[in-house]
């Protein structure tokens, strides 16, 4: 199964979230299969230690620890751009009334056909209505 996940799914993994629990337990059944992401994930990733570090909410070694984490996933990152992709992305985000990052995670889970693992309740609803499973 390809799935695509977003940044939200995966902070649940290590930071306080109500669907924890679940997300841990997902994520460990997905491992064995092939996970995308976007390019824009690293960067709202990255964003995220930095904030979680800026709240003390981790330690400098938790951050670099979960980073590594995440290295060893090796996630496809998919590196679209263009005025094609653009035009796609576009075109999502009017449709479904998303913002260009969360319309670049349902484009990359439309193009490999994959369920989108996320806890953005707009990007799920999203998803239905393309007929894209969410793994939430």
């Amino acid at each position: 199964m390809n799935c695509v996940l977003d940044c939200s799914f995966c902070a649940a993994l290590f930071l306080p979230h109500e669907k924890s629990g679940v997300v841990k337990d997902l994520f460990r059944k997905i491992t064995d299969s092939d996970l995308f992401v976007p390019v824009q994930f690293w960067n709202e990733m990255t964003e995220l230690l930095l904030t979680a570090l800026k709240r003390g909410r981790l330690k400098h070694a938790d951050a670099q620890e979960i980073n590594r984490l995440f290295t060893m996933y090796r996630f496809s990152t998919e590196t679209s751009f263009g005025g094609d992709y653009t035009g796609r992305i576009l075109d999502l985000a009017g449709l479904y009334g998303l913002g260009a990052v969360e319309a670049a995670y349902l484009e990359l889970a439309i193009s490999k056909k994959a369920a989108l693992g996320t806890l953005n309740g707009k990007l799920r609803t999203a998803c239905q209505k393309a007929g894209i499973a969410a793994l939430l």
